[in-house]
């Protein structure tokens, strides 16, 4: 029997991982001055924190559609979310490091 936990965490995980990741395209395609994002978005480290938060439940959820064993329940699927915001600083910081690296 598959333990629900270990399995949820694990796609989690492995959401948040995969995101990190993509970072450098995602921020690179967001800092395309052919976008013109600058003329609408006035604090670019939280729009691409954003982008981040929205890719990692893209993914979770991607992970959880094709593992037809087990479906998070609403109270799970908030458990992980608080998490995921609760760290936003964290990502931040991984975020403005790689901005830096791909404005170099």
């Amino acid at each position: 029997m598959l333990d629900r936990e270990k399995v949820l965490r694990s796609l989690f995980t492995n959401a948040i991982e995969d995101t990190i990741e993509t970072l450098p395209y995602t921020i690179q395609v967001f800092q395309d001055p052919l976008h013109h994002l600058k003329k609408t978005v006035t604090n670019e480290l939280d729009f691409l924190l954003g982008a981040f938060f929205a890719q990692v439940l893209l993914f979770y959820s991607v992970y959880c559609s094709n593992n037809k064993d087990i479906k998070p329940t609403i109270e799970e699927s908030q458990q992980f979310h608080y998490e995921l915001f609760s760290k936003a600083e964290e990502y931040k910081t991984i975020i403005r490091e790689l901005m830096v690296t791909n404005n170099t």
